[in-house]
């Protein structure tokens, strides 16, 4: 006999079944709760009860949309990569006047895709652990291009500093950045952007110590 569970009939749902189409902003208002409450509480203290209560459904109903709290949180990941390389190439794509200019849209662009998509950054940052490496891969993939792009952009900038320093500085600029989603504050997103983008251009000017002098 073929299983009947609400998890199983979810787990074997491919994702252009009617029911997968039929209710997408239920689907997305599950999906956004889900991911507020792994911001807030954690991935193993949130339950599946718990999002359908924050989405305003019954906590069975959540298994018309997600097998399990695992596909949620694989599929944050998921999303969140692709926003983030869309941010990226289009800001890539930008005609810039300099390359300071050009860092500067770069750096602005991300800091702004990543405050939209703060909770899923978010769950990225804390619950990363609780993923398969298979299912990390396309933000994995994501942050190695954003990286590479960082440094692209800095190195036409700064071309002084060597690869290690280079490297340093972008990492730093990047955490900087993903922490900003992890606490909640009361700036306004615009006005954030502006103060976050000054922050890490601020971070990436700055001078690097001559380990000889």
């Amino acid at each position: 006999m073929s299983p009947t569970t609400p998890r199983a009939r979810a787990a074997r749902r491919a994702p252009e079944t009617p029911a997968r189409r039929g209710r997408p902003s239920r689907r997305a208002e599950i999906f956004a709760a889900a991911l507020r409450l792994f911001r807030e509480r954690g991935f193993h203290a949130t339950s599946i009860n718990d999002i359908g209560e924050a989405a305003g459904v019954a906590g069975t109903a959540v298994y018309s949309h997600f097998a399990t709290k695992q596909e949620v949180l694989a599929e944050a990941i998921r999303e969140g990569a692709g926003r983030i390389g869309a941010g990226i190439a289009e800001a890539l794509a930008e005609e810039a006047d300099s390359p300071d200019v050009a860092l500067a849209n770069l750096v602005r662009a991300y800091v702004r895709v990543v405050l939209e998509n703060a909770d899923m950054n978010a769950c990225y940052v804390l619950e990363a652990r609780n993923l398969e490496t298979d299912v990390r891969q396309p933000l994995v993939r994501s942050e190695r291009l954003l990286r590479d792009a960082f440094l692209r952009r800095l190195r036409d900038v700064r071309p002084e500093l060597d690869d290690d320093q280079a490297r340093t500085l972008v990492q730093m600029a990047i955490f900087a950045v993903v922490a900003l989603c992890v606490h909640r504050t009361r700036i306004d997103r615009d006005t954030l952007v502006e103060q976050a983008t000054s922050f890490v251009l601020g971070a990436l000017h700055s001078p690097v110590p001559n380990p000889n002098p």
